[in-house]
């Protein structure tokens, strides 16, 4: 049974792309190893900023502090609001922000659709691989300037991709007949009224 992708197996298949020999610790002084851990979190908050089944949650409540305050944890990427929302919420200052009452107070819950972004090692595999083998194109093109390596990788990364959407539509449940709350559907939400950090 293969072992589970870890964010130093991603590092890995990222240098692999290029020649360099494995590294046992991500928090590496190689300037390369430290390009390929960051371009890794760079392609990963792109992915997870499409929206996926695993990281959105419908109606997820935020409640105001004691200063009635509703703070926006670091680890949100959009909140959306109910589009038949009389307030215009936007996020500022790392805080919930109400435009039609010019003012960061609420007495209230409010729930909110939210698009998380998680951590490399907390997501589910499909989107691992993805994100490791579309690090590992990115990296030769800009490390190496390797075009011919690019165009090797990306019938792999097609591939990647494709078993992360039947991943998405496998757990999504989507079907246009019983599901009524469209939403879900990724490729069909609409990113208007979506607060975006």
């Amino acid at each position: 049974m293969a072992s589970k992708l870890t964010k130093l197996s991603a590092v890995n298949i990222v240098l692999s792309n290029i020649g360099m020999a494995p590294v046992t610790r991500v928090d590496n002084d190689n300037p390369m190893v430290v390009m390929a851990a960051n371009l890794i979190d760079e392609v990963s908050r792109s992915v997870q900023t499409e929206g996926w089944v695993f990281n959105t949650e419908r109606d997820y409540p935020f409640t105001p502090s004691p200063n009635n305050e509703i703070l926006v944890p670091d680890n949100v990427l959009e909140l959306d609001s109910d589009e038949y929302q009389k307030d215009n919420l936007i996020i500022r200052s790392g805080k919930l922000y109400n435009k039609s009452t010019h003012s960061y107070k609420f007495t209230e819950q409010i729930n909110l659709d939210v698009l998380w972004l998680f951590d490399y090692d907390d997501i589910p595999e499909a989107f691992k691989n993805y994100i490791a083998v579309r690090a590992a194109n990115l990296f030769a093109g800009r490390a190496v300037g390797s075009a011919e390596q690019v165009k090797f990788g990306e019938r792999e990364e097609a591939t990647a991709r494709a078993a992360m959407i039947d991943y998405e539509t496998s757990q999504g449940d989507y079907n246009m007949l019983s599901n009524t709350d469209l939403r879900n559907y990724n490729y069909y939400r609409p990113y208007m009224g979506v607060l975006r950090y």
